[in-house]
């Protein structure tokens, strides 16, 4: 096991299971996990259910290097599941119940893993052999990677982020930093498990450092904020519709007083001033702008130590032995203030997309910097602001959507000729998606009802429905006869009053 340092915070690369093991080791009856039904589970008893799994696990041939596809819902059964495949010292990919089930078939035809498994509430888990063992991934990074998170392709078939232990301890151990959580304060599990993220800043945060997980599911913002008083939350990771909707619950009189979070990390999407603002003077709350993706957790955050002004304003100054900076298109450094596309680089770093899904597609510079595609400013004393995107994504509430997979679904459509999907801003979710489309000639505009009814024909997920559909007579294009999809989200905001 390596150590390291940077900045006050220290980190291994040791997996979940020896850092969780120990921690039952030391003190079994230690609760572990306060689940939606308010059942609470000791650490004593994950770890007997994780060894029961890794037992059935190891018949199917999971073991280092291999891959287990899990269904990531909010129970102690994908809990116990993750410590399992830890403990096989196997790679855990958590997937979306939600899927669709043509988009679950992509993962798996495409992910090469030993087993999937569907974990229930009360701890059991049905595990599936995956034959045969040649159709397994042979990536040799496979051996490093304890993670696989799945994120939305430019394609339309999902990248699946390959991270290693360090990458996992090292923004989790960063959290607890900034947040100055001391030993009895419980981690309030806001987010889906699904994604690199929500996994790490839930279950890997509280699991790894021997905090108890207080899950919510489903959301209701007042019983939400209930939880963390009751068990003494220090930290929660949300996106800015879960902080809107507590903040209306405050304002509404549905909930009162002061939440004991320490810090709540929030990003994913634009949130006003004023919200960061409202919540602290209504919850007493400090709300941390986090600038972070699936493939670098740990970019940079604010601080509580931060004036609200730097926390309305401003993403914050990069997590420990992390660089942040802005590129230019030719992909050189820029001088500090000025604006170009975020290249990362930094312990919390990915190690690559898969095989199959994504391989091919990092976009790095010469010195080892990821480029997100979005565009910041670091100003002089180091503060990060994102001030737009480059890469074509709507981040709704959170949820990244790929305007390409709809629009290659609307073109299956016999009356629609060319469409756009494009983002109008949005007060609670920060954006919704909105279909920009122009009817084949002596075709009707079709209902927004048959377009949804299309698009779940075709298997799309229903979170990458649009909320919006607007015609238009002729779609706008830029100098080289492009879709200029900047014109068309204007005109689709004038349409809906949303500009």
């Amino acid at each position: 096991m390596a150590s390291f340092h940077a900045d006050g915070v220290t980190w291994s690369d040791e997996r979940l299971w020896p850092q969780f093991a120990a921690l039952a080791e030391a003190n079994p009856d230690a609760i572990a996990l306060i689940d939606c039904d308010d059942r609470r589970w000791t650490r004593g008893e994950l770890r007997a259910l994780a060894l029961n799994h890794a037992r059935r696990l190891e018949t199917v041939g999971v073991g280092r290097g291999t891959r287990v596809l899990v269904a990531g819902s909010k129970h102690a059964g994908t809990l116990a599941v993750a410590l399992a495949a830890s403990a096989r010292e196997a790679t855990f990919c958590p997937y979306s119940p939600k899927l669709a089930e043509t988009e679950l078939g992509t993962l798996e035809a495409r992910l090469g893993h030993a087993a999937r498994v569907v974990a229930d509430a009360e701890g059991g888990a049905e595990i599936v052999p995956v034959t045969p063992a040649s159709a397994r991934s042979a990536d040799p990074r496979d051996s490093d990677t304890v993670l696989i998170g799945f994120t939305s392709g430019s394609t339309g078939v999902p990248k699946a982020v390959m991270h290693g232990a360090a990458a996992l301890n090292h923004a989790t151990r960063t959290c607890a930093a900034i947040a100055g959580l001391d030993a009895a304060d419980s981690i309030l599990g806001i987010v889906p498990l699904d994604s690199a993220p929500g996994f790490t800043f839930t279950a890997h945060f509280a699991l790894s450092q021997g905090r108890a997980l207080v899950l919510v599911d489903p959301w209701d913002p007042a019983a939400a904020m209930r939880r963390a008083v009751d068990h003494r939350s220090g930290w929660a990771i949300m996106v800015p519709t879960h902080l809107y909707t507590m903040v209306e619950a405050a304002r509404s009189g549905a909930w009162s007083g002061r939440l004991p979070l320490r810090a709540a990390a929030v990003g994913g999407s634009a949130m006003t001033a004023e919200l960061i603002a409202d919540a602290e003077k209504l919850l007493g709350l400090k709300a941390l702008r986090m600038f972070g993706m699936s493939e670098c957790m740990g970019h940079c955050s604010t601080r509580p130590s931060d004036s609200l002004l730097r926390r309305q304003a401003t993403d914050g100054i990069p997590f420990p032995g992390t660089r942040e900076e802005a590129f230019g298109v030719d992909g050189t450094e820029l001088p500090r203030g000025v604006r170009g596309q975020a290249g990362v680089r930094g312990p919390s770093l990915f190690l690559g997309y898969a095989e199959g899904l994504g391989a091919g597609q990092e976009r790095m510079t010469a010195d080892g910097f990821y480029l997100t595609g979005d565009e910041i400013v670091r100003d002089d004393e180091g503060f990060v602001t994102v001030v737009g995107r480059i890469k074509d994504q709507i981040i709704r509430g959170g949820f990244n959507i790929d305007p390409a997979e709809i629009e290659a679904a609307l073109l299956r459509h016999p009356a629609i000729a060319e469409v756009a999907v494009v983002g109008v801003p949005d007060r609670k979710l920060g954006e919704q998606a909105c279909a920009v489309c122009r009817v084949r000639e002596g075709a009707a505009p079709i209902l927004f009802d048959t377009m949804i009814a299309h698009l779940s024909a075709q298997g799309l997920s229903r979170k990458k429905w649009p909320e919006h559909l607007v015609f238009v007579e002729a779609m706008a294009v830029g100098a080289t006869g492009k879709l200029d999809k900047r014109v068309m989200a204007a005109r689709a905001a004038a349409v809906l009053g949303r500009g």
